[in-house]
C-alpha cells in the first residue's frame, strides 16, 4: 500500500463487485496494465504521483465506482545535498554530518559500498554518522531508508591517505639548527610542510 513518487509499483487491489473492463486511478491518475483477476482481485502498475496518501478508485465500464480513501501512499525517496566534513582519512572514523531531505528513521548510509557505524537519523534532513574504512579517492555518499528508496550524492566525500614518517636522515644535529636532512617515511604529497618540535623547517 505504499510506493516511490515516480510510480512503477505492482499492486494488487482487492474489493468486490470488479468487472472485466474496469480502470483504476490513484490520486486522479490513472494506472497502468490494469488486469481484472476475478470480481474481487485486480493487478495494476501505480502511476508517478505527489508524495502522500490518496484514493485508490476502481471505475467498471459501466460509470459505477468504488473508492479507498487514502488506499496508496506515495513516497519521496531522500536525497543527499551535502557531507560536512567533506573529507577524512582512509582508516575511517571521521564523524561527519549529511544534509538532504526525507530521511527516515532507521536509514542507513554507505560510503561507496561501506557500511558507515554510529547512523543517527536526526531529522528528516539531518542524520550524523562515522565513515567506514575507504581507499583514496572520491566516493558516492547514498543513504537508504526503509523499504529500500534511496539517495545519493556522487563524490560526496574524498577519502584521503595520511602521511607516515619512518625516519630522519641525520637524525640529530645542533640546537642552532641548520641541519640539512632527509625525511623518509609514505604518501608525501606536494606542498607538504616539516616541523620539529612545534617549529617549521625552512
Amino acid at each position: 500500500n505504499n510506493g516511490p513518487v515516480a510510480g512503477g509499483t505492482a499492486v494488487t487491489i482487492t474489493g468486490t463487485n470488479f468487472a472485466a473492463g474496469a480502470t483504476v486511478t490513484l490520486g486522479g491518475t490513472a494506472a497502468t496494465n490494469v488486469v481484472v483477476g476475478s470480481s474481487t482481485t485486480i493487478t495494476a502498475t501505480t502511476p508517478a504521483h505527489a508524495a502522500g496518501a490518496v484514493t485508490a478508485t476502481v471505475t467498471n465500464s459501466n460509470g459505477l465506482s468504488g473508492n479507498l480513501a487514502s488506499g496508496f501512499t506515495y513516497i519521496a525517496p531522500p536525497t543527499v545535498t551535502g557531507v560536512s566534513p567533506s573529507s577524512g582519512t582512509t582508516a575511517g572514523g571521521t564523524a561527519v554530518t549529511i544534509s538532504g531531505t526525507n530521511f527516515a528513521t532507521g536509514a542507513g548510509v554507505t560510503f561507496g559500498t561501506s557500511a558507515a557505524t554510529n547512523v543517527v537519523v536526526v531529522s528528516s534532513t539531518t542524520i550524523t554518522a562515522t565513515t567506514p574504512a575507504g581507499s583514496a579517492g572520491a566516493v558516492t555518499v547514498t543513504v537508504t531508508n526503509p523499504g529500500s528508496l534511496s539517495g545519493s550524492l556522487a563524490g560526496g566525500y574524498t577519502y584521503v591517505v595520511t602521511p607516515t614518517v619512518t625516519s630522519v636522515s641525520p637524525n640529530n644535529g645542533p640546537p642552532a639548527g641548520g641541519t640539512s636532512v632527509t625525511i623518509t617515511g609514505t604518501n608525501f604529497a606536494s606542498g607538504a610542510t616539516v616541523t620539529f618540535g612545534s617549529a617549521a623547517a625552512t
